[in-house]
């Protein structure tokens, strides 16, 4: 195990700036992007699935009762002609397909049945409604306003995968854009652009308005997930806060034995191997001092935290958890400290946070490397940095590092990180990370000095 000082420390500041300015941008127009692609997450479908058919359903009947209710329409209009009796028979069996609409989607079992069936659905009734929109003669412009409130109706009141609400309602636009265009001889150009722009405007807030109400879903399913999450972490941590001082008064006991029993091994003159015996011994330490770290992060994530400030070594506390620690022979150790010897903190929590990065620090290079501690002063901050060079941190565990039971390693309970977290914020300071896969990880605590 190296000791050494070596003057100052580096600092990375965060780039700010355009670079920052341009990377806000991207992430809000990814942000954009994926409140279409909730649409493709299985969990968040099925969450609103029995809500979404009870609503579907509701608006399926009210379509049957409009689409019969028009049938008075085509005769004020059409009278009883064979257009007329024709429009009676697709009228009927859009009524009957929105009968079995009703029923089959009461019985589906997960979302992708119920999305297929609702597109299809939508699509035949845009169909006949085009079907009887051709029907119509050129003074019957005013139902423009009823394509109008269809289309909000397919976005916003049938509930399904945002492409398809959208593609039925701009068939619906495009198809009554050419009917007035080629069947109504006398549309004068004027109210022509008009009905185009009424479209395309209409199109355009329906749209928005679909994505808000998706992503105000989303939020809601993500609210309930996260209330889910921490009820259960709740429960964890007060099942182990029991358990941990069940087992810490044995766990001691087991620990004092072990101690007795390697002094009387090493005293014993008449042992002919006392190594092999040693060793064993040595195994169950360690196996020990294991658990004993799982009842300590069990029951720091578990229990209230108030710290008792009192003024600190810090120099003296980094130097007394080194001789706590066993270092692997194949890591070196390099300890910076530059004007920060006195703060005023909570001795038990900053020594329990340095500890745990430490000893991730280590487990992160298993086969060796550089494990360096820097520590200063900087604007009334104490800042402390623990770095290695070890296997770094995949990216998509980046986003969820401080999270409990959340881990990268073999063996481990994913509570080390989130243990520092909170007993950092616990004494008003923050903790932050760079790393690079295959490189290392640097945390970066910075508290009131």
């Amino acid at each position: 195990m190296h000791f050494y000082r070596l003057k100052g420390v580096t600092f990375i500041k965060e780039k700010g700036g355009i670079t920052q300015a341009i990377r806000k941008a991207a992430r809000e127009a990814e942000g954009a992007i994926q409140r279409i692609s909730y649409d493709n997450k299985e969990d968040y479908r099925s969450f609103f699935l029995a809500s979404d058919i009870s609503q579907t359903r509701i608006v399926v009947v009210l379509l049957a009762v409009t689409i019969g209710l028009f049938a008075i329409s085509d005769y004020m209009i059409l009278g009883l002609t064979p257009v007329f009796y024709g429009l009676v028979v697709l009228r009927a069996g859009l009524i009957a397909y929105s009968a079995y609409q009703i029923r089959y989607i009461g019985q589906v079992k997960n979302y992708r049945s119920y999305d297929s069936s609702t597109f299809i659905y939508l699509f035949s009734v845009v169909v006949g409604v085009l079907l009887v929109n051709l029907t119509r003669p050129e003074n019957f412009l005013p139902h423009i306003i009823v394509i109008d409130i269809a289309i909000f109706v397919f976005y916003l009141t049938i509930p399904t995968r945002f492409i398809y609400q959208a593609l039925p309602s701009l068939v619906f636009s495009g198809g009554e854009l050419l009917i007035i265009m080629f069947s109504f001889g006398s549309f004068e150009m004027p109210a022509l652009i008009t009905a185009l722009l009424s479209l395309i405007f209409v199109n355009v807030v329906a749209a928005l308005s679909s994505l808000q109400l998706h992503s105000y879903r989303w939020r809601i399913f993500q609210n309930v997930a996260e209330r889910k999450e921490t009820e259960r972490l709740v429960a964890i941590g007060q099942t182990a806060g029991m358990i941990g001082h069940d087992i810490r008064n044995p766990l001691q006991a087991i620990i004092n034995e072990l101690f007795l029993a390697k002094t009387a091994i090493e005293k014993t003159p008449h042992l002919e191997d006392k190594t092999l015996a040693l060793e064993s011994i040595t195994l169950i330490e360690e196996q020990t001092d294991y658990i004993s770290k799982i009842i300590s992060d069990l029951q720091d994530y578990a229990r209230p935290l108030k710290p008792e400030y009192t003024q600190v070594d810090l120099e003296e506390i980094v130097d007394d958890i080194f001789q706590t620690i066993r270092i692997p022979e194949a890591i070196a150790v390099r300890i910076h400290m530059k004007n920060v010897r006195q703060i005023k903190t909570d001795p038990t929590l900053i020594r329990r946070a340095l500890t745990n990065l430490i000893n991730n620090a280590m487990q992160a290079m298993p086969n060796g490397g550089k494990l360096e501690l820097t520590a200063s002063k900087l604007d009334n901050k104490a800042v402390i940095r623990v770095s290695d060079t070890g296997e770094g941190i995949p990216e998509e565990i980046k986003p969820k590092l401080f999270t409990p039971l959340v881990t990268t390693k073999a063996k481990g309970q994913g509570l080390g990180l989130a243990v520092v977290k909170r007993l950092v914020e616990a004494l008003d300071g923050k903790i932050t990370f760079e790393s690079q896969e295959g490189k290392g990880t640097a945390f970066t605590i910075e508290l009131p000095a």
